[in-house]
């Protein structure tokens, strides 16, 4: 029997022999009453438990989220040295290559001006030999 606060107020025990109440009634009530409060108790423990088992469950919660606010802070902090060091190093092979790149050119250059010059050489060697030739 569930028993609410207002159905034991309102709860009305007939009298026996002008103002006493019939002792089993009375007994029967206060029966109904302690199992209601039995029932009411165990619910109650079983509440208490659930709650902490859900305040454990909620702390280990709160700490993997840290430690996995941590991991993602440390992932980001080695993603970023990571790229800045492909960036230097990028930059450093950018500068290498350029490097050769002008050395290339000057070499280029250097062997351009040296084959024009022995062309100029043997041009006017050539002419020299037919003007020698044709006088």
């Amino acid at each position: 029997m569930s028993l609410s606060r207002s159905k034991i107020e309102g709860y009305m025990l007939p009298a026996k022999k002008g103002k006493y109440y019939d002792k089993a009634q009375v007994d029967a009530f206060l029966q109904n009453i302690a199992a209601d409060a039995d029932e009411t108790l165990c619910e109650l423990a079983e509440k208490r438990e659930r709650i902490k088992e859900l305040e454990k469950r909620e702390e280990s919660i709160a700490q993997a989220l840290v430690i996995v606010k941590q991991l993602s802070e440390q992932i980001i902090a080695k993603a970023k040295a990571e790229a800045e060091r492909m960036i230097m190093e990028s930059t450093a092979q950018k500068l290498e290559i350029e490097e050769e790149i002008a050395r290339l050119q000057n070499v280029r250059d250097s062997f351009r001006s040296e084959l024009e010059s022995d062309i100029k050489t043997l041009m006017n060697k050539f002419l020299q030999e037919v003007r020698d030739a044709a006088n």
